[in-house]
């Protein structure tokens, strides 16, 4: 079984996070990284290629965050999987004969095929299945004070 790489499933539940919570003000990565788990030193390198890529909007200051570059339909999965997804740049180096010519050909071309089935899932459709499956935005969320 193929397994995807964490910061491709950071990225994903950045931007999900993004956009389920951003409302009219940006979201704080220190949010996303407290609700979602994610280590905040990956988090913000990860937020930066996103925004590098035009899939996010960061802006500096106390009340600084990140919003969508754009609206949630019209942001798919395989651009964020493309952002952050950077090959290995010792290609084929140290491979046999046999992988470099038929076993990492063959793994390339079923990787380019997987990523392009997620260039009809966007944004909007993973925040709609969220919803579906009780998955709240924290605005959305019932707040319980102890003083």
């Amino acid at each position: 079984m193929f397994k995807i790489q964490r910061k491709i499933v950071y990225a994903i539940e950045a931007v999900i996070d993004i956009a389920l919570n951003s409302g009219t003000k940006p979201v704080q990565n220190i949010s996303i990284a407290d609700r979602q788990g994610i280590p905040k030193r990956y988090l913000e390198q990860t937020l930066q290629l996103l925004v590098k890529n035009n899939i996010l909007v960061g802006s500096r200051g106390p009340r600084g965050g990140y919003i969508l570059a754009r609206e949630r339909r019209k942001i798919f999965l395989s651009e964020i999987i493309r952002s952050v997804d950077v090959e290995n740049k010792k290609k084929n180096k140290g491979l046999s004969d046999l992988s470099k010519k038929v076993i990492s050909p063959m793994i390339k071309d079923l990787t380019k095929k997987c990523l392009n089935s997620f260039e009809t899932v966007s944004v909007d459709e993973i925040c709609r299945i969220a919803k579906k499956k009780n998955v709240q935005p924290l605005s959305e969320r019932k707040v319980d004070f102890d003083i």
